[in-house]
């Protein structure tokens, strides 16, 4: 179990990636474009809802991009909480790189790639978002849709950036530090707001998803 009673002062943010998409699996941004849920990805949301049935959640929020959407839909069939969807909770936007695959935008845009290198949090990618404006709508999602409601437990379905967003924002650490953290699909990471900070109690946690793989 991950939840467990909360004092009055206290908050739980349970961060949820969406499900494997066909564009994920042939390795292409998707950004805030869409790709649905491959084979793959819809046995993983129900071994992530299954995971998650016996948890107190007192909010359900997600991206209101499909992939994002299904896997909060999925979660929700075990809990009396809707999803509430927030396109700021959208994943970051890639701009002209959505659609490319991996090495094909390393070749066509060169000096994006160089700006990711040097950790760049101000500069947009052409068309699309910078770091620090995914995170400033992070941090604005936090502020009035978490923050303000104390004693709960919440749960954001949301993408791999946004999840390294929340990483970054919550624990004040610097970007660099987000960029190298893996978020998988579906995987659980847990912050816990107490005596007045954000700690972090679990993190890209895929342990449902063992199973699948035949390992043991």
């Amino acid at each position: 179990m991950i939840t467990r009673a909360l004092a009055s002062d206290e908050i739980l943010l349970i961060a949820v990636r969406h499900g494997e998409t066909e564009s994920n699996a042939a390795h292409r941004f998707i950004g805030q474009c869409d790709s649905p849920l491959s084979a793959v990805g819809r046995k993983q949301i129900v071994a992530l809802g299954e995971r998650l049935q016996e948890e107190a959640l007192d909010r359900i929020h997600a991206s209101d991009l499909g992939r994002a959407a299904d896997t909060a839909r999925e979660v929700a069939k075990h809990h009396a909480a809707d999803p509430a969807f927030d396109k700021r909770l959208r994943e970051r936007h890639y701009g002209e790189l959505e659609g490319l695959g991996f090495e094909e935008s390393k070749q066509r845009y060169p000096e994006v790639f160089e700006a990711f290198d040097r950790f760049e949090i101000e500069t947009p990618i052409p068309g699309g978002e910078s770091a620090q404006q995914v995170r400033d709508r992070i941090s604005a999602f936090v502020r009035e849709s978490v923050t303000p409601h104390p004693g709960m437990t919440h749960i954001v379905v949301c993408h791999g950036g946004v999840v390294r967003a929340l990483f970054w924002h919550l624990l004040d650490l610097p970007y660099s530090a987000a960029r190298y953290a893996r978020s998988d699909n579906t995987s659980v990471s847990v912050f816990r707001f107490v005596r007045g900070r954000w700690h972090l109690e679990r993190w890209n946690d895929t342990g449902h998803l063992v199973p699948l793989s035949g390992k043991r």
